[in-house]
Formats: structure tokens, C-alpha cells, sequence
């Protein structure tokens, strides 16, 4: 625990560097953010997020603990556009089982990450300080523990100046250079798990056609690996634009050509996306993007940690961005920080919770991940294939009973804990499914789809 608060550092004005920051500036006296990009001056995509092209959705629980942090952080995206959509009620939706029943269970924001990024700085004002244009190059070391960063103009040659401070929190993101600089002090690099799907993005924004009425706001085809690897989604944001992202697994990467792209998309397991986009307006390029490994630093069991220096975010631990839950784990880090800091712990303790927080998350992308033939990564268990089985039925109780997917949407939002699947009146439900009650996409498409059977009919979150 930071003796002085007179000071604090984040590095990187990630979503985790924002909330990090938020959270500091109740702590500290003063909190300054280093970033290396020059932030824009509108609500647009800048170079240093590189997922900020494509497609961001706010799960129930990260969409929760942001408003607990800015309060009316919900009311002002949507002000601005943001559409809140109820899950699965608003959407089509084809998992690996089938197409699942249109319940009204939980909701959540989608959304173009300039935005978001936008709305958090504008809160931000005036509370923090803004270093941009500057990249940190190493810690200043002090006895056992890091007295700030090392920074310098982006481009400028040597190592830069050193900006002291009581309390550092590195939220640098995918890129983060953390192993180096904790290298430089003496301690040794941390053991990495990488699970690799090989899955590459494409996406692109384009105009809703005006008068569209298909009885859906967004739809979601998803893979069904092994036997297929790709993946399409269709959601709403602000401007009165879909966003359209395409991707594949097993270096089955989605294209960037204009043809290819709309080939892509006629090829997933349903023709509906391929339909809605055919004759939409395109608005934007289509930008690719193919780092998505979920990648876990193990700080957590270094036999030694630096005082007033804490890891948070990718920067930590990063997930496969298709399920969109780095969001909500930077949004429950954060919490955590701010708990931290209102005791009495070390910093080695404050990056044990990090960790225990992500763990949840790590277990849904890996765990999915590795149904792919092509994933690289550690050999496959046996209990991640019984697992991954139970889990396989899991979804397909879910498209038809009400109370499975409300639990399952639970753990993807990351409200419950994976294990919660696994509770008695959980898995016999999931056992006892009438699985063959799944809806048809005709009857979906117009609007002929029958109500849940009563098994299924309890109210949801």
C-alpha cells in the first residue's frame, strides 16, 4: 500500500487506464495519464486501440460497475446513440446448438469504441492530468519497490525523464512492454499461457437501410466448431449504422476485398446477415484484425513484486475479443483497485485479486477457443473436453428454456461464476431440455416463432 498519496501514474488510456484512473483520483491528490497517441478531438477511432474498428458490446455487469464509477455513464451514451438492446428478445440468434428463443433475459449496450472512449475522458476532465503524445520507457526503481515512470515525447531518441510518483498502475494494453521494464529491475519474466485460435476479423459499418422492419435489431450467427470455424454479427451503434463484423478461426481469417467480404458472409451458417448487407449502404472501409489470442502474464506468481506497481487489463491478460468480455473484467479490476486501496494489502496481494478476477473469463475464451482443431496452445485435458461437452448442452438447453439461458447469459456477463452451470437445478434442467423445441429460422424470420414451453417460462434478469 502506497505510503504518500500524493501522486499516482497510469500508463495507457486504455478502458482499463480510464477506470484505473477514475478510481485513483479518488485516492490521490493528483493522477496523470501517459499516453502515446494524440488523442482526437471527436468521438473517433485512434491508432493505439487496436480493436477499435470493430465491434464493442457492454455485457449487464461491466455495463454496471462503469455506471457505478460515472454515474449517468448509461444515460449519456445512450443520449448519444447508443442502443441498448434486450438479450436474446432483440436479436437472432444462431448458436453452435441452433437458433435460440427470443427471451426477454438481459440487455446490453453496443456501441463504436470512440464513443465510449469520448464519454470517459469527457468525465475525466478536470480530475486527471493528460500527458499525451509520450511513451513510458522503463520504471524508476526505489528500494524495493517502483518511485514512477520513465517517459519521453513519442519519436524522441534516449530514454526520457523520469515522473516520479507514489503509485503506478501499467494499463498499456496487448502491447504492453511490462516484462522488460520489470526485467531492468531485477525480477524475472513472468510465465505466459497463450491459447491461439487463429481467427482473424473483418469489419465495416454500414447505413440501415431506412424502413427496415424485420422484426430484429441485431442478429449473431455464430460457428460451430469443429465442423465450422466462422462467425458473423450484425449489431446496432450510434448514427443510425449496423456494424458488421466477420471472422474465422483456424486461419480461416476474414477478408478485407469487397467482394470477398460479401462472400464471406454468404458462406456463414445462415444467409440472413449476407441478406440484410447485400443492398445496405457501406460507410466505412473494411478494416481487419488478426491478433486475438488470449494471452495470460502470471504476474501473479512471481516469488517477488515491486511495491506501488500494479498491472491491470490486456496488459495483464488479454481474451480472444469475439465473446467481448475484456470490458467488463478492465470494469471489475477496477472495482477491486478501488477496494484495495481502502485497505491495507500489498500490491503482490492486489495482483493476486487481478488475476482471480480475470479467471473467469480466461475459462469461457479458452475453453470455447479450444474446440478448434487448428488452436495452438497447451495440450487439451480431459477435463476441458468433458467440460466443453456439458457445455455444449448447456447451449442447446438454453435455446429453448428460459431459465438455462438466463444463467448462461449470466456467466457470459460474467455476473456468475462458470460453476454456477453446474449447480443441481441448473444441470437438471439442462438435462431434461426438450432441445427439439428449438425455434426454425422460418419461423423466426416471420414472426410465427410459438412462445417458450412453461418449463422455460420464468422471468429473467
Amino acid at each position: 500500500m502506497p505510503e504518500s498519496r500524493d501522486h499516482a501514474v497510469v500508463v495507457g488510456a486504455s478502458l482499463a487506464g480510464l477506470l484505473a484512473a477514475r478510481v485513483l483520483s479518488r485516492h490521490f491528490g493528483r493522477v496523470t495519464i501517459v499516453e502515446r497517441d494524440h488523442l482526437p478531438g471527436t468521438p473517433d477511432v485512434r491508432p493505439g486501440i487496436p480493436q477499435g474498428h470493430h465491434l464493442h458490446i457492454l455485457w449487464t455487469r461491466g455495463l454496471e460497475l462503469i455506471e457505478g464509477l460515472f454515474p449517468g455513464f448509461e444515460e449519456e451514451m445512450r443520449a448519444a446513440g447508443a442502443p441498448m438492446l434486450r438479450a436474446p428478445q432483440d436479436a437472432l440468434w444462431l448458436t453452435a446448438a441452433g437458433w435460440r428463443r427470443r427471451f426477454a433475459v438481459t440487455r446490453l449496450l453496443t456501441f463504436g469504441r470512440g464513443l465510449l472512449d469520448w464519454t470517459l475522458l469527457g468525465r475525466l476532465a478536470g480530475d486527471v492530468e493528460l500527458m499525451t503524445g509520450y511513451e513510458v520507457t522503463g520504471l524508476v526503481p526505489r528500494g524495493r519497490g517502483v518511485a514512477g515512470v520513465i517517459a519521453r515525447e513519442r519519436g524522441e531518441p534516449g530514454a526520457g525523464e523520469p515522473l516520479r510518483a507514489d503509485f503506478v498502475v501499467d494499463a498499456s494494453g496487448r502491447s504492453a512492454r511490462t516484462p522488460g521494464w520489470l526485467a531492468e529491475l531485477g525480477y524475472p519474466a513472468p510465465r505466459e499461457t497463450v491459447v491461439d485460435p487463429l481467427l482473424g476479423y473483418a469489419s465495416r459499418h454500414y447505413a440501415i437501410p431506412e424502413g427496415f422492419a424485420a422484426g430484429w435489431k441485431a442478429l449473431y450467427l455464430q460457428a460451430d466448431p469443429p465442423a465450422t470455424r466462422r462467425t458473423g454479427g450484425l449489431f446496432p451503434m450510434q448514427g443510425g449504422r449496423w456494424m458488421c463484423s466477420l471472422s474465422g478461426a483456424g486461419r480461416d481469417y476474414a477478408p478485407t476485398g469487397e467482394e470477398a467480404f460479401l462472400d464471406f458472409a454468404k458462406n456463414l451458417r445462415s444467409p440472413l446477415l449476407y441478406e440484410a448487407i447485400r443492398d445496405a449502404e457501406p460507410l466505412t472501409p473494411i478494416v481487419g484484425f488478426r491478433h486475438t489470442a488470449n494471452r495470460r502474464r502470471h504476474y501473479d506468481r512471481l516469488p517477488a513484486w515491486p511495491d506501488g506497481f500494479v498491472v491491470m487489463g490486456d496488459a495483464l491478460c488479454t481474451f480472444d475479443p469475439i465473446y467481448g468480455q475484456g470490458m467488463s473484467v478492465a470494469a471489475l479490476q477496477a472495482v477491486a483497485l478501488d477496494g484495495w486501496l481502502r485497505g491495507h494489502a500489498d500490491t503482490r496481494r492486489f495482483q493476486r485479486t487481478a488475476a482471480r478476477v480475470a479467471s473467469g473469463a480466461w475459462l469461457i475464451a479458452t475453453g470455447e477457443d479450444l474446440r478448434y482443431a487448428e488452436t495452438e496452445g497447451p495440450p487439451i485435458r480431459l477435463r476441458t473436453r468433458i467440460v466443453n461437452r456439458y457445455v455444449s448442452r448447456v447451449v442447446g438447453a438454453a435455446n429453448v428454456d428460459r431459465r438455462v439461458c438466463a444463467q448462461l447469459l449470466d456467466v457470459l456477463a460474467l455476473r456468475s461464476r462458470p460453476a454456477s452451470l453446474f449447480l443441481p437445478p441448473v444441470l437438471l434442467r439442462v438435462m431434461t431440455a426438450d432441445r427439439s423445441a428449438a425455434p426454425l429460422e422460418e419461423d423466426l424470420v416471420s414472426g410465427a416463432e410459438p412462445g417458450p414451453p412453461a418449463g422455460g417460462a420464468a422471468s429473467g434478469h
